[in-house]
């Protein structure tokens, strides 16, 4: 069977023929007390999306810069449109009344704007891209209600995420089985606050955690997380406390950060377990942040911190390669990030019938540390870390995005070392319409020094469909990947949207092999189906795919079915 056919196959069960016509803003021109003239806009909620970037809207909020915002007004929509007759039944009702709605507060306490201040575009934009990356919210724009005069009414419209929901998990991906089940709230009481209880089962150990998280800390900027799991193999404990540059013009940051993790590491390869050993990572960081000149095209920000890491390293009965030693840094370091402030709404992208926020331009970080003697560490240590990413908007139909990564240290007397991943990626999205898309990726990976469970793998899990997970284990590492992409307009009970694919997949990883064999070059093609539900929170994909490996295929079931939830299509 063609790669050509299979497509066919796939898209012919998500094709559906619909064609729905937003209704246009009405703008009603009025006097006010004053005699003052005011046009005041009226919105159809059910089409809100296409109305914020209706040409009236647009010009309204361009021409009212520089006016005062007299009021701001929410509405807080339920997670079912009961205005819709698809979802006005006793079902959706219930959910809706079960549900409680993100509280006011909550929504106004993350806007960069209130009464009395100047209208400001870039800053409106900028809060709806906050409340859009929360998860409890599954849409949010801000649209103007009234302009009078001199001064500006804007509108806040948001859509609540169902998130309080039991947590079933089903995972088949490279050969591999995981599990879980929990139960967690998203938004707690209307809070925005995530508290969670959770227990995961898979081929390494079982675990039983609990978790609190909030980016808006008592009403505050404040961003925090605790997290505690008991598991087969140790115990998880992390705890994080940060006021973070929650907008492009904060003007500095503070927080920190600790982590201790135990887990048994397993190292497979060719599709066996060869090894395994106990690791426990235990990690500190405090750091401050200062934004530095800013501009219309850049934001600019410096940190400064002191980081403590130490990786330990024991035997299991099951350890048959050895283990690494002991491994420990304590250094202070500098850090520079640079964001080009550049951003777009897109549709069909990663998500499935969703507006997605997507930061164009040039964006990277870096920071540089050192750590001697006199911080406890047995050798001097240079440590570094950078990413940098250029992701180009080719007029409607073309996205091209450049991305780096390097992360390494270096350590000096006694004995000189070097050790550290660097990667770079290219990324294209071609949209051949709304809903037919192609994607193209490329990605080489070079590693040097590094330890069993630090090498570059390739399987499953990460780019190769076909084949379990860490099939092949090495330092170095190419990955291709070609995806012919159907976002369909179905809408499955008014819940669930859903998608297609087809796809090849190459790739190898050569050098540092643990066997000393040289690894051949792998492929596979395949399809799948992607599901969405419009009702929850954004960033959950499900995959479903059937993969057949086209090389190596010495041992290997001729098909692979992987079944993950993922952050994108």
């Amino acid at each position: 069977m063609t790669v050509k056919s299979l497509w066919v196959g796939s898209a012919l069960l998500c094709t559906v023929l619909a064609s729905v016509e937003a209704r246009s803003v009405e703008i009603e021109t009025l006097t006010d007390e004053d005699g003052e003239s005011c046009e005041r806009y009226q919105y159809s909620f059910r089409d809100v999306a296409e109305q914020r970037r209706s040409p009236e809207v647009r010009q309204a909020l361009l021409e009212s810069r520089g006016k005062t915002i007299r009021e701001i007004r929410f509405v807080s929509r339920s997670i079912f449109d009961e205005s819709d007759p698809a979802e006005n039944n006793w079902l959706y009702r219930g959910f809706n009344r079960f549900h409680i709605n993100t509280h006011e507060a909550v929504i106004a306490g993350q806007l960069l704007l209130e009464p009395g201040d100047v209208m400001r575009q870039r800053l409106v934009e900028e809060s709806e891209r906050i409340l859009r990356s929360r998860n409890y919210l599954t849409s949010a724009f801000i649209l103007p209600e009234a302009v009078c005069g001199d001064t500006i009414d804007l509108l806040v419209v948001t859509r609540d995420s169902w998130v309080t929901e039991p947590e079933i998990t089903f995972k088949h991906e490279g050969g591999e089985t995981e599990t879980g089940f929990g139960i967690k709230d998203g938004n707690f009481l209307g809070t925005g606050d995530a508290i969670s209880l959770r227990y995961d089962q898979d081929v390494e150990r079982n675990s039983l955690g609990y978790e609190y998280k909030t980016d808006h800390f008592m009403k505050t900027r404040l961003a925090t997380r605790l997290y505690y799991a008991e598991k087969s193999d140790g115990q998880d404990k992390a705890f994080s406390l940060e006021r973070p540059f929650f907008s492009l013009e904060t003007p500095w940051a503070a927080g920190g950060f600790i982590e201790d993790v135990s887990e048994i590491r397993v190292i497979r390869e060719g599709g066996d377990i060869i090894n395994e050993f106990r690791h426990r990572t235990r990690d500190n960081e405090v750091y401050f942040g200062l934004a530095a000149r800013a501009d219309e095209r850049f934001t600019r920000r410096w940190r400064v911190g002191l980081t403590r890491e130490e990786d330990v390293f024991s035997a299991t009965e099951e350890t048959v390669l050895g283990y690494p030693e002991e491994r420990k840094g304590n250094y202070a370091w500098v850090g520079l990030e640079v964001i080009e402030n550049q951003f777009a709404t897109y549709r069909n992208l990663n998500q499935i019938q969703r507006t997605e926020d997507v930061a164009l331009g040039v964006n990277y970080q870096m920071r540089v540390g050192y750590g001697g003697t006199g911080l406890d560490n047995d050798r001097e240590l240079y440590r570094y870390q950078a990413s940098y990413s250029n992701v180009i908007g080719v007029g409607k139909h073309h996205i091209l995005q450049l991305h780096g990564d390097l992360d390494g240290r270096h350590y000096s007397a006694p004995s000189s070392i070097d050790s550290g991943v660097a990667g770079i990626e290219v990324t294209y999205n071609w949209f051949r319409d709304d809903k037919n898309r192609w994607f193209f990726r490329v990605r080489y990976d070079h590693g040097a020094n590094l330890e069993q469970f630090e090498q570059i793998t390739l399987g499953g899990d990460n780019g190769l469909r076909g084949y379990p997970v860490d099939y092949q284990r090495g330092e170095r590492r190419y990955v291709f990947n070609l995806e012919r992409r159907y976002f369909s307009d179905w809408h499955i009970f008014n819940v669930v949207r859903m998608g297609a694919v087809a796809f090849f997949d190459a790739g190898r990883v050569w050098g540092g092999q643990i066997d000393g064999e040289e690894n051949g070059h792998l492929s596979n093609v395949g399809i799948g189906l992607r599901f969405s539900s419009s009702k929850t929170k954004v960033g959950n994909v499900l995959h479903v795919d059937l993969a057949t490996p086209l090389a190596e295929r010495g041992g290997l079931d001729s098909a692979q079915i992987l079944i993950k939830a993922s952050s994108a299509f």
